[in-house]
């Protein structure tokens, strides 16, 4: 087909705008696709719910969300609740437990016109009782030959950095794939992720003869107003620095190169990514500079379905400089994560993960363990409800063999030290998820 730039730009900035304005006046796996595809949820997702990815899952998300059965009257509309028991330590190291609303979401997710889908979230914090635009990655793809090689080309505009990702290593869509924000979770918060939700990021990818993915992009800071309405605060938080809105990120580089096989019956990738870019506020001439390199893959073997074993990992390497009146200060962060997961039937799953994360200042690191166990009774073509409803419930378990802690001396100075007891970060969930 014939790409017509000027036409797919304005298309792309017309329904930003609409999308934007839905969401300002209102308000993972989603069953819109499910219905829009006429697939059952595992088709895309293993284990029959998000958002761990199939091959063909993958492709569908590479594809621009527009993929259907060419059946009309499909709205593109989705929700989903999460409502959760955890136990946990408090501050005081008294043992307490909470039980209630995690976060609840509505979905725009699916074909909006030829060519053109999206995949946007608007989430309600239950935590933190607080509502913004959580995730968008609005989508314009079409098709080429490349040195006689089939190419699907597309474009992502989005707000938050890997969530357009394909593969379930990175940032956004790694394993634990839900947790509370009530406790602990594994390996160290980078400098670029403060800037997810606060960006607008517009990057273009190719799949190649199926096996070769390739995509760049560029990230700049949206306006302390716009952030507002997004859902993301307006005015400086210092428990939030450096992703405050009055921090601008310009032209912030970010690429990603991978390699992926679909077998049939098994599949895997392997890829490198990175990210860079300086934060710069804007009443000083401070600058927080981040260098981010991963390396990442994934095997899946999916045999007829019944017994599905999947392996993932990733290894991100961040360099972080500081500048300011006072000097100039480095720190290197280092997060290792590794998962293995077993499904019977898409059904009945079981996932044990790794994590270990340090850093060169040796101000923050940990190690441990995550344990799951989920049953996810519907998702499949004859469930019940199909395609319009699914469940999973799951008992996660966080226990960590190590923690550094970081306090605050009598001179202003901060100092770290490693825990006696890291037991005390250990934390206990039992969660409800389900999607309509």
């Amino acid at each position: 087909m014939q790409i017509n730039f000027p036409r797919m730009a304005s298309m792309l900035g017309t329904t930003v705008l609409i999308v934007t304005a839905m969401l300002t006046t209102s308000a993972h796996a989603v069953p819109s696709f499910a219905r829009q595809t006429g697939q059952e949820c595992a088709a895309c997702h293993i284990g029959a719910f998000g958002p761990q990815l199939t091959p063909f899952g993958m492709r569908f998300k590479l594809g621009g969300y527009v993929d259907s059965d060419g059946k009309s009257g499909k709205i593109p509309l989705s929700a989903m609740v999460v409502a959760d028991y955890t136990k946990y330590k408090d501050d005081n190291g008294d043992t307490t437990s909470k039980t209630g609303l995690a976060e609840a979401s509505v979905f725009l997710a699916g074909k909006l016109a030829d060519h053109l889908g999206t995949f946007t979230q608007v989430t309600n914090n239950g935590v933190s009782h607080t509502t913004s635009v959580d995730q968008i990655d609005l989508r314009y793809t079409g098709t080429l030959s490349i040195a006689d090689q089939d190419a699907l080309i597309g474009v992502s505009v989005n707000n938050n950095p890997t969530v357009q990702d394909p593969f379930n290593t990175l940032a956004q869509w790694g394993f634990p794939y839900d947790t509370s924000e009530r406790v602990t979770g594994p390996g160290i918060d980078l400098l670029s992720a403060s800037s997810a939700g606060r960006v607008i990021g517009v990057n273009a990818y190719s799949l190649i003869n199926s096996n070769f993915y390739a995509e760049v992009g560029l990230y700049n800071t949206l306006s302390p107003a716009v952030q507002s309405r997004m859902g993301e605060g307006r005015y400086p938080d210092p428990d939030n620095s450096p992703g405050v809105p009055f921090q601008s990120l310009g032209n912030a580089p970010y690429w990603r190169l991978a390699y992926m096989k679909d077998m049939g019956s098994m599949a895997w990738n392997a890829g490198i990514q990175g990210f860079s870019g300086t934060f710069k506020d804007r009443i000083t001439t401070d600058t927080n500079k981040y260098n981010d390199f991963a390396i990442d893959g994934t095997f899946q073997y999916l045999g007829t379905r019944e017994h599905i074993f999947t392996v993932n990992g990733s290894y991100v390497r961040e360099h972080t400089t500081d500048a300011t009146d006072t000097g100039d200060t480095s720190n290197t962060t280092k997060n290792l994560r590794l998962n293995a997961s077993y499904h019977f039937m898409n059904t009945y799953g079981a996932t044990l993960g790794y994590f270990k994360a340090t850093s060169e200042d040796q101000m923050a690191g940990n190690r441990g363990f995550v344990y799951q166990l989920d049953w996810t009774p519907w998702g499949k073509e004859t469930s019940w409800n199909a395609p319009y409803a699914n469940l999973r419930v799951g008992l996660q378990f966080i226990k960590f063999n190590r923690f550094v802690t970081t306090t605050t001396a009598d001179d202003g100075t901060q100092v770290s030290s490693v825990m006696d007891k890291p037991g005390d970060m250990n934390s206990t969930r039992i969660f409800v998820w389900t999607a309509f």
